[in-house]
């Protein structure tokens, strides 16, 4: 099932996002598609560096049954 992109879910995004390292220390905010990466797909930043995932605690991927994590640099997999 396909992630929505909702203002709901990205509520819940900013929650997990926000405190993510890989999110803040590549200021992905500042780079489309800026966050609820689980929906909109990964980043356009080309030089962006993995620092940690907390999208495998997140709500959105418990609920959507995702799996993988680093939704910021690659697309989410399905269960």
């Amino acid at each position: 099932m396909k992630v929505p992109d909702t203002p709901e879910n990205m509520e819940i995004c900013k929650q997990f996002c926000g405190p993510c390292q890989t999110f803040r220390e590549n200021k992905l905010m500042d780079v489309e598609p800026h966050a609820l990466f689980c929906a909109r797909g990964p980043t356009k930043k080309a030089d962006c560096v993995s620092k940690g995932c907390n999208c495998p605690e997140c709500e959105i991927s418990k609920k959507y049954g995702l799996t993988g994590g680093w939704f910021c640099l690659h697309p989410p997999k399905e269960e």
